[in-house]
């Protein structure tokens, strides 16, 4: 492992913000802060960091470019201050969760970091933690609730002493919510169809604005883009959702014929 010294220069990033479509660029007040720590000792910067005394951008730093050839119980503690910032910082966007979900989004979290990690792509997090943070939990969340926004078991739906099963129930309530005979099974097969047409940039920005209640511009910060592209995203969301319903219908109506 090298020892940082004062005179080491400090790696710039690469990575490009899809924003403005120019490498990241660390913070003033980051670097310097990064500086000043490569200027003590390996083993009293691995413990400042490791302690919250530093930012965790200078953090992301340490843990970057100086990982050891072997077990270092110093660069342990800096892996493991990563990960309780990071989980903090997801904390209050997934306080709407279930546990079951929230353990979901964690792992595919920790995935995506290892291999981010793996792939020396911790730019953004140098950039700004807490940005890189908010993507990366965001995304991960929208991945979970695609997958379990149906998955609710039908026997909740009854009581013990119910006549009725799980699967009647369960079409019962999707015809009265949605004013019509059609089965609440066929409702879910046309909204998971619905979603498969959306890239990914519209799938987020439904999440942000229509799941999470954020302004255009909050999720326009969030997804890299303007307030204008949110709203021009949703427009398309909405447009993809009345074809695949009309499309939907005339089905039905074919099938009666």
């Amino acid at each position: 492992m090298t020892e940082p010294n004062s005179k080491s220069a400090i790696v710039p990033l690469t990575r490009i913000d899809r924003k403005t479509c120019a490498p990241y660029v660390r913070p003033k007040a980051v670097t310097e802060e990064i500086e000043a720590t490569l200027a003590l000792p390996l083993h009293d910067a691995f413990a400042l960091a490791s302690s919250g005394r530093l930012r965790p951008q200078t953090l992301v730093y340490l843990m970057r470019n100086f990982r050891p050839n072997r077990s270092n119980p110093a660069y342990d503690g800096l892996v493991v201050a990563f990960y309780s910032r990071l989980e903090r910082s997801g904390d209050r966007l997934m306080s709407w969760m279930t546990e079951t979900q929230r353990e979901m989004v964690q792992a595919e979290v920790a995935t995506k970091v290892a291999e981010w990690f793996h792939d020396d792509r911790m730019d953004i997090f140098e950039f700004g933690f807490r940005i890189g943070a908010e993507r990366l939990f965001l995304t991960a969340i929208s991945k979970v609730r695609r997958q379990t926004v149906f998955e609710v078991a039908q026997e909740s739906l009854v009581g013990s002493e119910s006549e009725m099963t799980g699967e009647e129930a369960a079409d019962s309530l999707g015809r009265h919510h949605a004013g019509s005979e059609r089965p609440l099974a066929e409702v879910r097969a046309e909204l998971l169809e619905i979603q498969d047409k959306l890239n990914h940039n519209e799938k987020l920005a439904v999440v942000y604005v229509e799941q999470m209640g954020m302004t255009e511009k909050e999720a326009a910060h969030l997804i890299g883009c303007s307030s204008r592209n949110v709203r021009y995203l949703m427009e398309s969301v909405r447009a993809k959702a009345r074809g695949e319903s009309k499309r939907a219908r005339s089905s039905v109506r074919e099938s009666v014929k």
